[in-house]
């Protein structure tokens, strides 16, 4: 029997775009390009009458742009969005609203016909159609067993395994000197959550966002607004202080060194060979070599990075705390490092948060 394709709306205003991007998925034999559409009121209407599992959507549209048209789709509890958004800043200040607001994903795209990266666009809208289809098929039924999210059952494997590690550093009554964090997919709602239930901050906390370099001002920016707390883009030597959040500049990978003032500083790293950037394995890997008691958490995204970094923390004892892969928009990060035996602690954000707050009142040792 033949497993259901994915099917997959297209919306876009120029018809360029929409043509290329056919073209770039019809030889994709699981996906399924069942309407196109030329602006957010057509995308709407053609989502609830054609039913995708995905929806592919452009930004600045005219009569109801993209960051609209998501959050209609998202009240309607309809299909995942995934957003094909401009390089640009304000591309990147859009698409970062779009997330907000509910998008799922998204992927970068140049309208230039000299500059279309067809073929980086392709791999990256195919993985994540077919991951976000299979997960609304497995949502609503329409999927096999193979192609059903396998969070429950990890999480329920995990806390036994999590549970016969070792106490920590922070267990036996050393507070945190610097947090890092590594976060994918689903991360600016994520981390919007867990930053807001942060109490004052006695170290530096450090976030490895996978994001394009264009994008991660704005993120920290949209963060700031919505904290009402500093939060800045990190750059080469940048100082951490105490109580700072910085997000790491998109599309390049950074180390922490600790300066003989025993502060930390941000070091950038040439030619990693990391597939993801920044990368979170490099970021846990620094922070286990240059901090007293580092803090590693790792929260929703695709992929395994983070793990391996974990890896050298948890054998110096220190906390890495793992999102719930249940809680996740994607559960890959986590699994991964459950699955390696590295975490610490798996919890919801709400409870990271939590432990973090109690981690940070301990007395120094």
């Amino acid at each position: 029997m033949t497993a259901p394709r994915i099917r997959l709306l297209v919306v876009d205003d120029s018809n360029f775009v929409r043509v290329a991007l056919r073209k770039m998925l019809e030889a994709a034999a699981d996906i399924e390009i069942v309407g196109e559409a030329r602006n957010g009121a057509e995308a709407l209407r053609l989502s609830r009458r054609l039913k995708p599992h995905v929806v592919a959507m452009d930004l600045n549209m005219p009569i109801m742009d993209g960051i609209e048209a998501v959050q209609a789709i998202a009240q309607e509890k309809g299909p995942p969005c995934i957003m094909v958004s401009n390089e640009t800043s304000d591309g990147a200040s859009a698409t970062i609203r779009a997330l907000e607001s509910g998008a799922v994903d998204f992927v970068c795209k140049n309208t230039s016909f000299i500059t279309f990266d067809m073929a980086s666009i392709e791999r990256q809208l195919t993985e994540k159609v077919r991951h976000w289809g299979r997960w609304r098929m497995a949502a609503l039924g329409e999927s096999s067993a193979a192609a059903t999210p396998q969070a429950a059952t990890v999480a329920r494997m995990a806390p036994s395994a999590a549970a016969s590690r070792p106490p920590s550093v922070a267990a036996r009554g050393k507070r945190p000197d610097l947090v890092v964090v590594g976060v994918s997919t689903g991360g600016p709602v994520t981390l919007l959550e867990l930053l807001g239930a942060l109490g004052p901050l006695p170290c530096p906390l450090v976030v490895a966002q996978h994001m394009p370099a264009s994008f991660t001002a704005g993120f920290a920016a949209s963060l700031a607004r919505s904290l009402k707390r500093p939060v800045t883009e990190g750059e080469e030597g940048a100082v951490l202080e105490p109580g700072s959040i910085t997000i790491l500049r998109g599309g390049a990978d950074w180390l922490v060194k600790r300066q003989a003032s025993g502060r930390f500083a941000l070091r950038l790293v040439a030619d990693s060979g990391e597939p993801h950037h920044p990368s979170a394995n490099l970021l846990f890997r620094s922070a286990g070599l240059e901090a007293d008691a580092p803090v590693a958490v790792i929260l929703t995204g695709m992929g395994d990075d983070g793990a391996a970094g974990a890896a050298e923390l948890a054998a110096r004892r220190c906390p890495v705390l793992v999102q719930d892969p249940a809680s996740c928009a994607v559960d890959g990060m986590p699994n991964s490092a459950i699955r390696a035996g590295v975490a610490t602690d798996i919890l919801p954000v709400a409870a990271i948060a939590a432990k973090l707050n109690t981690l940070f009142t301990l007395t120094q040792a």
